[in-house]
């Protein structure tokens, strides 16, 4: 939780709507830091978990939240300790994606590994223990940045805690302004026309 705040607090992030995915309500809530009270809050879960507090409670698998959130919806997404337990984490870093505006901060904490030198001079690692009866996956700094955070900006990844839980933030790039279209031919042709009477002047 405190990890969680501090990078808030350090980006400045003051959302308009804010998701956080896999998450719980009551005190364990990451919507309910102090900089998020203005916002649309909603808590996506596999589970049916009562609304509270303006807090909004969705039941769903985040694999596919297209019944449920649209593209660009959120400036703020929140996932925590749970990718691990998700067979097909890749399509929810998708939809995590999807459903943040560009602009927007997504913010994910997992369990990770990290090399272990004290004991063997980094040829195995250290890890955090089994935690729940569906508990599928370990990452590395490596693939937070490298498969979370791809193509996305300013992106910072650190492990804290021991054993190591990674935690990684970024930005969803903002979209640029189409290129305008070529000129038509007739466009071209005036052009062309303008240069031969200029230089005959």
């Amino acid at each position: 939780m405190r990890r969680y705040h501090r990078i808030i607090r350090r980006t400045g992030v003051r959302p308009e709507s804010a998701l956080e995915v896999g998450g719980l309500m009551g005190k364990d809530s990451l919507l309910r830091f102090q900089e998020l009270v203005q916002a649309e809050r909603y808590c996506l879960n596999l589970y049916d978990m009562p609304s509270e507090d303006g807090i909004t409670a969705v039941t769903g698998n985040a694999n596919d939240m297209r019944d449920v959130f649209g593209d660009d919806m959120f400036d703020l997404v929140l996932c925590s300790a749970t990718l691990e337990h998700d067979k097909r984490f890749w399509l929810s870093v998708a939809e995590m994606k999807r459903v943040l505006a560009p602009g927007g901060l997504l913010v994910i904490g997992v369990p990770g590994y990290v090399k272990d030198p004290e004991r063997d001079q980094g040829r195995s690692t250290l890890t955090y223990r089994v935690h729940y009866s569906f508990d599928y996956y370990r990452f590395s700094e490596q693939a937070v940045r490298e498969v979370f955070f791809e193509d996305m900006r300013r992106v910072r990844v650190r492990p804290v805690m021991f054993p190591p839980r990674i935690f990684g933030h970024g930005y969803k790039p903002r979209r640029r302004a189409p290129a305008p279209p070529p000129p038509t031919l007739r466009a071209r042709t005036v052009r062309k026309l303008k240069r031969v009477r200029d230089k005959v002047r």
